[in-house]
């Protein structure tokens, strides 16, 4: 994998009853409050690097804002808000968006899921607005898994397209997607196939050099599709504190701003997903 998050694989059944992922038994879907829990040492930021702690969010939950933690596991004061809105879907935040939810592979790890439902038209789309409270912050970034296509028996089943509509990011991929984020040059997959969603093929790492306070990222229907579950899923985020120099953070943002491709393998014992072409695994 070429991100140091971990990349998720899994959902709930939609409301077809089509199911892209299988979330991870037991879940307590009826909690109404969200638990978070301080990161421990062994998932916590680094002194550099406040970060969100996404497993530590309650399974199932739907988070509007979510905390960043310092590397003692304290608050930093800075909290992301996330807003939704839809285009071609039933409502703006369709099926599972914007729930928490848990890979079945290793490694284990939670995500927020982003997903379009029903038959695809190009073009549809779901939109994500993060703001970032008690900013603006340098260094944000994050990551978005598994953006992959697939062809179902005699048509599409699904293609993912992200646009980043907020310009000034440098940004690194799996080796499974290509473009640069643009509306015009979208993050899209290389290669059909549903690939697995831990393995890291289908992954983007963004980050922000420059100050900044709110980020929209567009997930995009690439083609007309009879997938009734596609998917892609955002990853913990985190931002910068650290004092470089000048000439040290040209060289770092020199460095990202090339786009390098990593082979992510299976572990040993993982055996690959083959998907039927209609859900997204």
């Amino acid at each position: 994998m070429n991100m140091a998050i971990g990349a998720p694989e899994n959902e709930t059944p939609t409301a077809t009853g089509v199911s892209r992922r299988t979330l991870v038994k037991g879940a307590a879907w009826a909690v109404p409050v969200i638990a978070l829990a301080a990161p421990t040492p062994a998932m916590a930021a680094s002194v550099c690097t406040p970060s969100t702690n996404f497993d530590g969010l309650a399974v199932g939950t739907s988070p509007s804002s979510i905390t960043f933690y310092n590397s003692q596991g304290q608050p930093t004061g800075v909290t992301a808000t996330l807003s939704w809105s839809s285009n071609g879907q039933p409502s703006s935040k369709p099926g599972n968006t914007g729930q928490v939810l848990q890979t079945t592979q290793n490694p284990i790890f939670n995500f927020i899921e982003i997903q379009m439902v029903q038959a695809l038209n190009k073009g549809d789309y779901v939109e994500l607005t993060l703001n970032i409270v008690g900013g603006p912050v340098k260094g944000l970034s994050f990551k978005l898994i598994d953006i992959d296509k697939t062809v179902a028996p005699g048509n599409i089943g699904w293609v993912d397209n992200v646009w980043i509509r907020t310009v000034g990011y440098t940004y690194t991929t799996g080796t499974n997607v290509q473009g640069a984020g643009t509306e015009t040059n979208p993050f899209n997959p290389v290669v059909w196939g549903d690939k697995p969603i831990v393995s890291g093929e289908g992954d983007v790492r963004i980050t922000y050099p420059g100050a900044i306070s709110q980020v929209i990222i567009r997930y995009v229907a690439g083609e007309n599709g009879n997938s009734q579950s596609q998917h892609i899923g955002l990853g913990n985020i985190s931002y910068d504190i650290c004092q470089t120099t000048p000439t040290a953070r040209t060289a770092q943002r020199s460095a990202a701003a090339v786009q390098t491709q990593f082979p992510a393998p299976l572990a040993a014992d993982e055996s690959a997903f083959v998907g039927d072409g209609t859900v997204d695994n």
